[in-house]
């Protein structure tokens, strides 16, 4: 019998262990999504804090676990590999430094230092000692959900917690961008990004945010929508999860995130498709006509995506008349664009240290080095990137070959310890695939730069995976 079994009948019992962990995460995701999506520079800081709570409380449930009897390797071992490798490459480089702080014309600067090139090395350890404290502290703390919940209701828990979380934000940010707010806390706080949505300074990045959030209203909806026991679909909680999922998916336009709305777009419009199919397929077995039942839905949903045009007209004509311009002027001058030539210089700095990078959170500061990008005015001038806007290439630009592959492998083992064959519930696959497309989305912005979305992307990939675990186990029993 495999550990997934074993766990999947498991006797039910509640464990401190188990409070602990869920109080936590639960803390810990609210906390983030809500200090400015943990962007803040204080937020950062305890966060990482909180998160060494998680640090310990990993530790608690490896040593606390019950003895397994078939002798199979623990998770921590068998799944977390790649992170401890990861750990041991970002500690290493730390003590290479790749820089030297020297003066120049009396001035503090960093200039190129002398690593030795066969080992890793950081840019600026102190930056990435601190980074790696945070990602830890995050992954570990949504890894605690997969050894420590015995229960699918316990994953359902805190998919609640995720999805009202969110659709809360979701109703603040709509009424802040409704009565015009100049700034976040209905202005309160001055955003350094006009762009912001809610609590989050980026509007891309509460795209990203509500696009995972998105999927679990999605997967709780068909969850609820496949057990039934009510008298019909207006006395269940379909009703009000569907309502959920609209005020998420109008905060998106709202939001100005062009991207994120096509995204989340394309994720609902499967979601729809999906759920007319089982429609058709539940009246056929009946012998009953589906075409009202279908015209009804479809009704519906078109309803819905003009009362979100309508509330978001104003910003949607904005952004479609900047793509305009933009493809116009494109086409006008029929050269790179300035996102496609950070690309290229990015490619460039990866390329120039292949297998480990530059370190990490070293992209700021090194790829000065590389960008070719100039304006001209009435003076010169060199734009400054934080971020790849490509988290995939920011990630070979730091961590090299070898670091991306191994945070690869981190999402990949526990995907295939699942047996997926025998999972018979639609909700992982929903989880999952909003994490695939905030995936893809990484190739275009730098969505896992923000803590609160590399967060939930961390729970939700890990809420699926245990789901699965025990969906499975449930049924092969």
């Amino acid at each position: 019998m495999s550990a997934a079994e074993s766990a999947g009948r498991r006797p039910h019992r509640v464990f401190p262990l188990d409070k602990a962990v869920l109080f936590h995460c639960g803390t810990l995701i609210v906390f983030t999504s809500w200090a400015f999506g943990g962007q803040a520079p204080w937020a950062r800081q305890i966060i990482a804090w909180w998160g060494t709570v998680g640090m310990v409380l990993f530790l608690w449930a490896c040593v606390s676990g019950e003895p397994r009897a078939d002798g199979s390797i623990h998770p921590a071992l068998r799944l977390l590999w790649p992170l401890w490798l990861f750990d041991a490459l970002v500690v290493t480089s730390c003590f290479n430094p790749g820089f030297r702080e020297a003066m120049v014309a009396g001035q503090p600067s960093l200039v190129l230092g002398d690593p030795r090139p066969w080992l890793p090395s950081a840019a600026l350890p102190k930056l990435a000692a601190k980074e790696l404290w945070q990602f830890n502290g995050l992954v570990l703390s949504s890894f605690n959900l997969l050894l420590v919940l015995h229960r699918r209701g316990q994953v359902r828990a805190i998919m609640f917690l995720l999805a009202g979380n969110a659709v809360v934000l979701a109703v603040l940010g709509t009424f802040q961008k409704l009565i015009g707010t100049s700034g976040l806390w209905f202005g309160l706080v001055a955003s350094p990004n006009e762009h912001f949505f809610a609590t989050f300074i980026y509007h891309n990045h509460w795209g990203a945010f509500t696009l995972l959030n998105t999927a679990v209203c999605v997967a709780l909806l068909f969850h609820y929508h496949r057990r039934g026991g009510h008298r019909d679909i207006w006395h269940s909680p379909v009703l009000l999860g569907a309502v959920a999922t609209l005020l998420l998916a109008l905060s998106v336009p709202l939001s100005s995130s062009r991207s994120c709305t096509v995204v989340v777009g394309l994720l609902l419009a499967g979601a729809l498709v999906h759920f007319l199919l089982r429609v058709v397929r539940h009246r056929r077995q009946h012998y009953e006509s589906s075409a009202l039942p279908v015209a009804g839905i479809i009704f519906c949903a078109l309803l819905a995506v003009a009362v979100i045009g309508y509330l978001g007209r104003g910003v949607i004509a904005q952004r479609a008349q900047l793509t305009a311009e933009q493809v116009s002027r494109l086409s006008a001058e029929g050269t790179l664009t300035s996102r496609l030539v950070l690309y290229r210089d990015t490619w460039r700095m990866a390329a120039q240290k292949p297998w480990f990078g530059w370190g990490l959170e070293s992209y700021a500061h090194v790829f000065r080095i590389f960008n070719t990008q100039r304006a001209t005015e009435s003076w010169v001038w060199i734009p400054f990137y934080a971020e790849a806007h490509n988290d995939w290439l920011q990630s070979l630009a730091e961590v090299g070959i070898v670091g991306t592959g191994l945070l690869a492998l981190l999402v990949l083992l526990p995907l295939g310890a699942v047996p997926w064959r025998r999972v018979q519930s639609v909700v992982p696959r929903y989880l999952l695939a909003g994490c695939a497309l905030l995936l893809l989305y990484a190739w275009l912005e730098f969505p896992f730069a923000n803590p609160a979305v590399m967060l939930t992307f961390c729970t939700v990939l890990v809420c699926a995976i245990r789901y699965a675990q025990l969906d499975a186990a449930r049924h092969h029993g």
